[in-house]
């Protein structure tokens, strides 16, 4: 079966472009012809001003190494672009039999229409009625849905064209059904599907056990620098921060915009060497469970809370979310993750997703949680 994955694979952010490499990979691992559908914002591609596409190429060259490396790497095959809606008249010529939506935030109320307006509620895929429409794990991000009364209306009848729904967090499970009116099964992110030996073996990364704290902290400040300090005294490890810190003051964005990232594989192997990960990630708690590290997570309400709680809450391991004003995550980083207890959860939940995954390509539907 060849079928499109929706997603922001373009997106210069590492469990955006990981979830997206391990949903294909896994389907490829299956025997289907997987293909990256290429939709990209318009203030990537066609920027009318010619200090505008001066600034998104600093902004292309300064991620190169790390994003655009991985992407030409690990990302293929893709379609031709879609940067326009007309873009989409393309659809019928990529020869699909399925598209897949997710995984990530793409349908948070506050994201999901910024740059796509209901691309990622599959409404382009009426040029292919035949077109098997899915939903794999696209994240509501919260635990509400908030918006006006002509786009909610316009997302039931979207949902209702699709063959399956499954979403990452329960919590989303009750708002569609309330809200909506379409019944969803709650499955794990894409990462989960594949194995630490997958990652270490399709990535070529060392992951030689280190004598060191990996710290991946997103909206970097102050308060997460004493942390990291304090976690550097009680381990008596030093501390290896991944990514960029943040500065303070209104000049951080752009500074981020055009900063060098660490590589997207780096990424990955600082996570899967290190003896603990201290990090307010979803995508980092997800990988330090796939490589079975000791560690702690704090809580990220702005980000969108929900999504730690339920996975942790899949694998019995809620007890290492602690919030970012608490004063024993050291004392949670410290008390050892019993892994024989968890693994069980681990393995049922990764079946239950691939089942329900395979099921939904073939037709059939199962609600069924584990």
């Amino acid at each position: 079966m060849r079928i499109g994955l929706l997603s922001p694979h373009y997106a210069y952010n590492y469990g955006a472009v990981l979830q997206a490499f391990a949903l294909k990979t896994h389907l490829r691992s299956r025997g289907h012809d997987a293909v990256i559908l290429n939709r990209r914002p318009a203030y990537h591609c066609a920027i009318p001003s010619l200090s505008g596409r001066m600034a998104r190429r600093l902004e292309v060259l300064s991620k190169r190494r790390s994003f655009g490396a991985f992407e030409r790497r690990f990302l293929q095959p893709q379609t031709a672009p879609v940067v326009h809606e007309a873009d989409w008249e393309q659809l019928p010529a990529f020869g699909l039999d399925a598209v897949v939506v997710g995984s990530d935030q793409v349908w948070r109320d506050d994201y999901a229409f910024t740059s796509f307006g209901y691309n990622m509620f599959l409404d382009f895929a009426d040029r292919c009625p035949q077109l098997r429409r899915i939903a794999y794990a696209p994240s509501l991000g919260k635990e509400s849905w908030n918006s006006t009364p002509e786009r909610e209306a316009r997302v039931r009848q979207l949902l209702h064209k699709f063959s399956a729904i499954s979403v990452r967090e329960h919590t989303s499970v009750p708002i569609l059904r309330d809200k909506f009116g379409v019944e969803a099964t709650a499955v794990v992110d894409p990462t989960l599907l594949l194995d630490a030996a997958d990652y270490t073996r399709i990535l070529g990364i060392d992951t030689t056990p280190r004598r060191r704290v990996a710290a991946y902290i997103l909206d970097y400040d102050a308060d997460y620098a004493a942390i990291l300090d304090h976690t550097a005294h009680a381990t008596g490890m030093p501390v290896s921060t991944i990514g960029v810190k943040s500065p303070s003051g209104a000049a951080s964005v752009l500074l981020n915009r055009f900063r060098c990232m660490t590589p997207v594989t780096e990424w990955v192997r600082r996570i899967a060497s290190a003896q603990y990960v201290v990090t307010n990630s979803f995508h980092g708690m997800v990988f330090a469970i796939i490589f079975r590290k000791q560690f702690v997570v704090f809580m990220n309400n702005e980000r969108g809370a929900a999504r730690f709680k339920s996975l942790l809450g899949m694998f019995g391991l809620e007890s290492r979310l602690v919030a970012k004003d608490s004063d024993c995550y050291t004392d949670v980083l410290l008390t050892p993750i019993d892994y024989a207890r968890a693994e069980a959860e681990i393995r049922r939940w990764q079946a239950h997703s691939a089942a329900w995954l395979d099921a939904a390509l073939a037709g059939v539907t199962k609600e069924k949680q584990p």
